[in-house]
């Protein structure tokens, strides 16, 4: 007898899609699924071949969050210990912010607590018009984990993060976009389409840039613009060791599609 998978992962034409795999619990979040999610980043990032990741959800949810069972049974448990665990546990999702590939969610459905911290854990979304976002953890007595206040206070500023997190709220994909948590709408029969639309559009792009990109536009909310523009010098350099650049520059001055080789 074999146990299904919690995590699928699939990579075509240099785009790595990876799906929560649980849809008949919503893709609640366990620990099974957190081994899971943190072998399956290893791999990916372990591998020179994909160029971008896509997160979605199996079923009609991207994810639920927390799995209320796991955590009815964590009630009065060691804080000593609860700590480490959920320590552990979000760090396990939060992986996917160490690749150095560009990762876009795709959410497809109700992406709630936790599964809403992942997927801004990602750095761009896309949500099914049908989809909710919801940071629904004061609704059950719990304080917010995976993240939520540090995303959201740099997504959507102090004021709307405090009225998010105390209500919990739970907002449609059309406000989630007005108020700049997603990037895009789609309807939900399009929604993977319109991800890899995105996501292909970028792995047509030289590597290089990319992968130093993914760094520099975090590195660019923490620092001031003298080092930014040490940091674009000094990458721009490295770009210019590259065939790349060469076959960039031509193809524009030849007004052609450009075949980048991505050797660096």
């Amino acid at each position: 007898m074999t146990t299904e998978k919690t995590v699928l992962m699939e990579t075509k034409n240099r785009i790595c899609v990876v799906t929560f795999n649980q849809p008949d619990k919503l893709n609640a979040m366990n620990d099974a699924m957190a081994e899971e999610f943190r072998a399956a980043i290893h791999k990916i990032k372990m591998d020179p071949d994909p160029k971008v990741l896509v997160l979605t959800g199996a079923g009609r949810a991207f994810s639920a969050g927390g799995n209320l069972e796991k955590m009815r049974g964590s009630v009065g448990s060691n804080p000593a210990k609860r700590k480490r665990e959920s320590f552990a546990f979000y760090n396990s999702f939060l992986r996917i912010m160490d690749l150095e590939i560009p990762t876009i969610a795709a959410i497809n459905g109700h992406a709630i607590g936790a599964g809403a911290c992942v997927s801004l854990a990602c750095d761009m979304r896309i949500a099914a018009e049908n989809s909710k976002i919801g940071f629904t953890f004061t609704k059950i007595g719990l304080h917010p984990g995976m993240g939520a206040e540090h995303f959201l206070t740099r997504m959507i500023g102090r004021a709307r993060t405090f009225e998010l997190l105390m209500t919990g709220d739970i907002l449609s994909a059309e406000e989630a976009f007005r108020i700049g948590l997603v990037n895009h709408l789609a309807p939900p029969e399009k929604l993977m389409e319109k991800a890899l639309e995105l996501a292909g559009k970028i792995a047509a792009m030289p590597v290089l840039p990319i992968r130093m990109l993914k760094e520099s536009i975090d590195a660019s909310t923490r620092n001031t613009l003298a080092e930014t523009l040490h940091r674009e010098s000094a990458y721009q350099a490295l770009c210019y060791m590259t065939t790349d650049i060469a076959e960039g520059i031509d193809s524009a001055r030849e007004k052609r599609a450009p075949n980048f080789k991505d050797e660096y």
